[in-house]
């Protein structure tokens, strides 16, 4: 019996270190989970940046500093046709939902990292309807907020938000000097 509940014990200890903190894009710091990706491309300014995001629809509060731009963005949606995944096989939260965050983006030696933190959402999850924007967190991590819940940690869910998010804060403006 001692053996028996040695191994069992062996396997719960190696469950529960891996637990995931990590999907794709998405993490978890200070039991809250932030969106940061970083791009390259080469001879950007926070100037020229600040000149794109300005012209994209649902970002607010623009800030420019001397190493980057700072901004509110509201209610990015995902197009889960555009990335390929049928009406079926998308869970209803990722085809009603909106997301919105407060994003930095930082400037250093040819490329760029974008951080979206305070994620919040609206939208139907399948068993409550989310009609005032509420955190992301809540939704999508597990023991109070140190490990990703399962549930999303999918291409369906993470993945799919991960690529709308992507398409949606991507510099995808042409860098051009003005004389």
């Amino acid at each position: 019996m001692g053996k028996v509940l040695l191994i069992l014990m062996t396997q719960m200890t190696l469950f529960a270190s891996a637990q995931t903190v990590t999907y794709g894009s998405f993490k978890i710091s200070e039991q809250e989970i932030f969106y940061q990706k970083v791009f390259s491309k080469d001879s950007v300014t926070a100037a020229v940046m600040e000149k794109y995001y300005k012209t994209l629809p649902g970002v607010s509060n623009l800030e420019l500093s001397s190493d980057g731009v700072k901004f509110d963005i509201n209610e990015i949606t995902v197009d889960y046709r555009k990335f390929g995944i049928s009406q079926v096989a998308t869970p209803p939260i990722m085809q009603s939902g909106k997301y919105s965050g407060k994003v930095s983006i930082g400037i250093k030696d040819g490329k760029y990292r974008v951080t979206m933190k305070s994620i919040q959402m609206t939208g139907d999850i399948g068993y409550k309807k989310i009609t005032e924007k509420e955190n992301l967190t809540v939704y999508s991590t597990r023991n109070s907020a140190t490990i990703l819940s399962p549930d999303w940690c999918r291409p369906n869910m993470f993945g799919l938000l991960d690529q709308a998010f992507t398409d949606n804060l991507e510099f995808k403006g042409e860098v051009t000097e003005d004389w």
